[in-house]
């Protein structure tokens, strides 16, 4: 490669001699010959190497830059990306450094978007991007600055807003505050304007809006049995794909033979779907993606149809005032409902309800029986373990001599980030970290939890299909009290499944917590036999009362909506 001798680069890089690899890229290569790979690496080796200086990681983000558009968007340019992100992220201690090196790195991404838009590395990489200019509470005033210099566009808002659902830093008021001032620049479509819904009519039709119908998308799961039953009542359902044909899969050919009326938009302008639903006569639309980048949120403001609703893909308030209903329970959405900005109707037991999982349940004793040793796990994806919860996690796994922590995720962008601490703390040889994709083979999958004694919660992004998951293999999961809907899944998901004594106040309670079942194990048993028992009867899996629960919500709100056309 351009006349680098690359077995000696290898053995300089075993023995982390940076300086060294710079001397010998610079020495056999020029700046304009000089491959995307090797200016990925010099960047590397500019970081890493001891005695880093400012001008060294300068020097290091223009390579990471070169080499993302030298590959032209390959994996190399996807590289360069995270590691222009992060490093981008350390340079921030300095106010000029977060702002311009933060631009860099956004016009990056954005560029990059087209190209990786379905990528999980790379959605993990945009998280990322946002995450660590908000992990200070310093740097949130930055971030508004940055708003200001180039203004506020969607990819920023969307990104920036859903960081915000994996931190604390924002009050809920504040969250809300923002997503009304993104909300703002969502254009305005042409739509027939709608009035009251004739509620008496023999049929009420309702669309569900998704980016999410494939590949076992935890969506399918929610709502597979309540259209099944919705089928026996006055509502016909529409699904409504923002996927492409092609993007569909086995998974959707199973799911969409359960609606009513099947549509796709994926290939279709935003005006094109407002034509499309208007056409359809809808009369309750439920979108069911939020304010995740692969959804069509905004085409809500058009007012298209007399309901519409936000549920089940997106834990909090879309911002939109044309959002008439969230969907919640009386545990998720507390005193801080006046903040909201939509009215919340409040399910008197659990906002959904899951199908379970498609294999014979049994009653399997304590893992620690077989692997000697006692076994927590957390199957959340990386980015909802943030530093507070590697705090509580190290404590714990400290205080319990010999025990051990299984983490799986299909996202491994925060992968270094948990190792590193772990390491720090001499707590390896603790962790077990599971790398396939997360539902590939969805029962290779949910068996990790035959192998696992207690579970442990994320939070303020705490674990919603996961927990379920959980439960159903009768393992019980160590969770936090919250302060919105986000951070009170756990809570919500616990009570119903009546494990109350697993929910903890604060950080403290929730370290003595899982300390106490790790040395009780008596205890710890008795609640895996009880949700052997009782947990497919309890509200969780309870299919058929949540959809009667939810015929009758979808009635009661159309009565308060035909009131407000009066």
């Amino acid at each position: 490669m351009s006349g680098v001798d690359l077995q000696k680069i290898q053995k300089l890089l075993q023995a982390k001699k940076y300086s060294n690899i710079i001397l010998e890229i610079e020495a056999h290569t020029s700046e304009k010959n000089r491959p995307a790979a090797l200016h990925n690496l010099l960047g590397v080796c500019r970081a890493s190497q001891r005695g880093r200086t400012d001008r060294d990681a300068q020097y290091a983000l223009n390579d990471f830059e070169t080499a993302f558009y030298k590959d032209n968007f390959g994996q190399i340019s996807l590289d360069a990306l995270c590691s222009h992100i992060t490093l981008c992220a350390e340079l921030g201690r300095r106010e000029s450094d977060l702002v311009n090196n933060f631009l860099i790195s956004e016009k990056m991404y954005l560029e990059a978007e087209k190209k990786y838009s379905k990528n999980e590395r790379y959605i993990g990489y945009g998280l990322d991007l946002y995450k660590y200019l908000l992990k200070h509470k310093e740097r949130i005033s930055k971030v508004k600055e940055i708003i200001s210099i180039k203004g506020l566009d969607k990819m920023f808002g969307t990104i920036l807003i859903s960081t915000q659902m994996y931190l604390n830093e924002w009050s809920q008021k504040d969250f809300i505050e923002f997503q009304k001032e993104f909300s703002k620049l969502f254009n305005v479509y042409n739509a027939k304007r709608i009035s009251k819904v004739n509620i008496d009519k023999k049929e009420i039709k309702v669309a569900f809006l998704s980016p999410d119908f494939f590949k076992d998308h935890s969506i399918t799961y929610f709502i597979k049995n309540l259209l099944k039953d919705l089928k026996k009542t006055k509502f016909e359902t529409h699904g409504i794909s923002l996927l492409k044909d092609k993007e569909h899969d086995d998974t959707t050919e199973k799911l969409k033979i359960l609606f009513d009326n099947w549509v796709v938009v994926g290939d279709k302008t935003d005006q094109e779907i407002v034509d499309i639903i208007q056409k359809l006569n809808i009369d309750i639309l439920i979108d069911l993606g939020g304010l995740w980048s692969a959804s069509r949120i905004n085409i809500f403001n058009t007012r298209m149809c007399p309901l519409q609703i936000s549920w089940l893909g997106f834990n909090n308030s879309t911002g939109l005032k044309e959002i008439d209903f969230i969907l919640a329970d009386v545990n998720t959405v507390k005193e801080e409902e006046k903040y909201y900005g939509t009215k919340i109707y409040k399910f008197p037991k659990i906002w959904n309800s899951h199908c379970g999982i498609k294999n014979k349940r049994y009653f399997n004793e304590l893992p620690l029986k077989k692997n000697g040793h006692f076994t927590f796990g957390s199957l959340n994806n990386f980015l909802k373990i943030s530093d507070e919860v590697l705090d509580v996690w190290v404590n714990i796994l400290k205080k319990i001599q010999n025990s051990k922590l299984i983490i799986k995720s299909s996202l491994y962008v925060c992968e270094d980030v948990i190792t590193k601490r772990f390491e720090k703390e001499g707590l390896i040889n603790s962790i077990e970290i599971l790398k396939k994709t997360l539902r590939n083979d969805y029962l290779s999958h949910i068996n990790v939890y035959d192998n696992i004694d207690l579970c442990l919660d994320t939070f303020p992004f705490n674990g919603v299909t996961t927990t379920f998951e959980a439960l159903w293999k009768n393992v019980p999961v160590i969770t936090k009290k919250g302060y919105n809907f986000n951070s009170r899944c756990g809570e919500s998901i616990l009570k119903n499944a009546n494990l109350e004594n697993f929910i903890a106040s604060n950080n403290e309670d929730y370290i003595n917590k899982a300390i106490f079942y790790a040395n009780n194990t008596d205890k710890l048993n008795e609640a895996r036999k009880e949700l052997y028992e009782k947990i497919e009867e309890s509200p969780l899996f309870d299919t058929k009362s949540f959809s009667k629960d939810f015929c009758e919500a979808l009635d009661k709100m159309l009565v308060q909506t035909n009131e407000n056309y009066k």
